[in-house]
């Protein structure tokens, strides 16, 4: 039992070292937040390291001696706030794919833009034929390589005819889909 309590105060002690490291990586970028709303999100992490910190010491000063009742309820509750936390984390985690799928659309709507110059600049109607992305490239802004940007999943972008709306070979297979609104 006294070396589970010392593996267990050392264990809560590195948590609350890494908690608190990710709460001040978390303060140094405060430019995106309102500072009240910051301090507010920061206080919650910064509150589970110190009684991390607390538990952990208890244990490791305390492993020869019973830890009365009182202590243990105190001692779980570290243990019960990271567990609420970790099942609560998949609400507050967008899926990583949508900002692709935004810069996906957002080269879709350049691409449609681009469209729309090419048949004012050059008197097509709709329904003429646009050579993609030969006809484009000196409509839109080029990536490094002197390419229309591609999407960033790999889908391929086609465009057949003046007036229609560009698409992603992706479309709606992936999720959030790859299509103008």
């Amino acid at each position: 039992m006294r070396t589970v309590k010392l593996v267990l105060g050392i264990g809560y002690l590195l948590t609350a070292l890494l908690l608190g490291g990710f709460t001040i990586l978390f303060l140094l970028d405060l430019g995106s937040f309102e500072p009240l709303l910051a301090f507010g999100i920061a206080l919650i992490p910064s509150i589970l390291a110190l009684s991390l910190i607390w538990a952990g010491r208890f244990l490791i000063v305390r492993r020869n001696s019973p830890i009365p009742q009182k202590a243990r309820i105190l001692i779980l509750l570290p243990l019960l706030s990271i567990a609420i936390l970790l099942a609560g984390a998949p609400y507050f985690i967008k899926p990583g794919c949508t900002s692709a799928a935004n810069a996906c659309i957002n080269n879709l709507r350049e691409i449609d833009a681009a469209a729309n110059e090419l048949a004012l600049e050059k008197n097509l109607r709709t329904g003429d034929k646009i050579n993609y992305p030969d006809d484009l490239t000196p409509y839109i802004k080029l990536n490094k390589d002197g390419r229309i940007p591609p999407c960033p999943q790999g889908g391929v972008y086609s465009l057949k005819k003046v007036g229609d709306a560009p698409t992603c070979s992706l479309g709606t297979t992936v999720t959030p889909a790859h299509v103008l609104p």
